[in-house]
Order: C-alpha cells, then structure tokens, then sequence
C-alpha cells in the first residue's frame, strides 16, 4: 500500500522525529553526537532550510526545522543515510540504523512554534535524564538562554515571537520554560505512526494551506506516479523494476525520483527500493537530470 504524501510548504515549520530502527540506540558516546552535528551543518547548508531547535537523545532525535524550497526528505534521507554509513563502517556492522520514514508534524508559527521548542528541549526532563533541561548538554536549550550557539542554529526567529530584542526576550524565554505546558498542544505535537502526515493549527489557516497546495501534491501517489510516466514513456513498470542500464530507463527513474522527492510524495530511498536499485546511484542520475533541466532555463 502505498503511503500519502508528505506536505510540503516552503517556509513552514515541522517537528521531525527520527528514531533507531526497533528503538536501538544510534549515540553510544559524545563522539557520535559530535558526527552527528557536523552532517547536520553540511545537510543545513545544501538543502537550506533552517533549524529553530533540536534534542538529540539516545535512540531518537527532534528538530523543529523550517523547510526551504528543496524537499524535507532529502534533507532527512541525505542526514541519515551519510550517518548511519558513517556509524556502520565506524562499528564494523551492517543494516539499517534509523527507521525507515522520519515523523514531521507541520506546525503553525503564531500558534504553535513556541510550543514545539518547549515541548523538544523538555524530552530528556520528561525521559528522566536530567532535573531541568539547562542540564542537558545536547539540546539547543542552553543557546535560547545565551548559551554558545552553533552556525547551523537559529534562535532569533522564536525569541523574536517573545520580545524585539534578545536581550529582552532571553528571561522571557526562560520563564516560559518553567511554565505548565498544555497538555493538549503536547499530545499534538507527539509524532505518530509511518502514515503520520499531520498538520497542527487553527482550521482557517488548515484550510489555506488545502487550497494553495498544487493538485499534485494533493491527490498523485508515488504508484500513480510512475503509472503516468511509464504511460508517458510507454515502458512498463517492470523494466524500470529491471537490471537494464539503458539511458533512456535510468531517465525515467531519474525524472520518477525528482517528481516524487519535489512533491513530497516519496523520498529518493524509497523510490530506489521500488526500482530495486541503490540510492545514491538513483540520486546521481536525479542530480544529472536537475543540471539538464537547469541548462534548458
């Protein structure tokens, strides 16, 4: 069955959760934190989106990113895949080491941004880690309070929802922290199943997102997808399935892959694995095919 498509809105903010598979750690020491980190900086910095705040804790992660133009998936598939790459040949092991589809919950900013970094820089309170979130070293807690913040961090988009300056918004955003949360905004702002694809906010605003949103996005599966092109192209599904390296199927696959990932509706991962075929090969033609198309501008 094939999964609904990921809402993607250029400028919108979501909470992504990432986990190991079958809940395994994926941080065993301070210095895969410190890897971890740096693919954040190179991922930040190739798909231009913006991170507002982060926890990264044992077996899981959360971000509250703010989408650019490029697809959240890439940004996550490009993450994860040089991580757990990194991690395997590290600890001389195979297989998979995160889940294979990442939680995002498209959050509105007015209403809810606040909420959401409470809610990801009070996880390792609520887990039991530490007494107050100030004792959490790997969160982006300690920078909202004045702390030392990293480049690939932004902090004045949500401190600027408290005051017009930092300096006055920093004690406010402190305050805040010591305050109640709703626990209904926290029950929302949990990630759910593989089929999440949630948004979070007022229902006019909802509704101004289901009407500016392309048809596409709304309505075209990743089967639909490849039905039209194969239509198109007039291939069938099971030769793009096959081990030909023809130019004109590897085209395909490519054009596939770019529509699906620029839609949200699959990432490059799960596009290979339909076609049987490895994701960076799949992400080379992606990128030759982007570079053609640019020429043609």
């Amino acid at each position: 069955m094939s999964r609904k498509p990921r809402i993607h809105v250029t400028g919108g903010f979501y909470h992504v959760t990432l986990r190991g598979n079958s809940r395994q750690d994926i941080f065993d020491c301070h210095g895969d934190r410190d890897l971890w980190e740096s693919l954040i900086d190179r991922s930040i910095a190739r798909y231009g989106h913006r991170l507002h705040a982060y926890c990264w804790m044992t077996n899981h992660v959360h971000l509250a990113i703010q989408a650019g133009a490029e697809p959240l998936a890439d940004f996550i598939s490009f993450l994860a895949s040089h991580y757990a790459r990194k991690m395997n040949l590290r600890k001389r092991r195979s297989g998979h080491l995160f889940e294979r589809r990442y939680r995002a919950i498209l959050v509105q900013q007015d209403s809810y941004l606040l909420e959401l970094v409470r809610y990801i820089h009070l996880n390792p309170v609520r887990a039991g880690m530490t007494r107050m979130a100030a004792g959490y070293r790997w969160s982006s807690h300690r920078a909202y309070l004045g702390g030392p913040r990293p480049d690939w961090l932004t902090t004045c988009t949500v401190l600027r929802l408290l005051a017009s300056t930092e300096a006055h918004a920093r004690p406010r955003y402190a305050e805040f922290m010591t305050q109640r949360p709703d626990p209904t905004v926290v029950c929302g702002l949990r990630a759910g199943g593989d089929t999440d694809n949630r948004v979070l906010g007022a229902d006019a605003w909802l509704a101004s997102l289901q009407k500016d949103r392309p048809a596409s996005q709304r309505t075209v599966s990743l089967d639909e997808l490849i039905s039209e092109a194969c239509a198109r192209h007039r291939v069938d599904e099971t030769e793009l399935a096959g081990s030909s390296r023809a130019r004109k199927l590897v085209g395909i696959r490519a054009e596939i892959a770019l529509a699906a990932t620029t839609n949200g509706i699959a990432t490059v991962s799960e596009v290979a694995r339909r076609f049987g075929r490895a994701q960076p090969t799949l992400s080379r033609a992606m990128h030759r095919l982007k570079s053609k198309q640019a020429k043609k501008l």
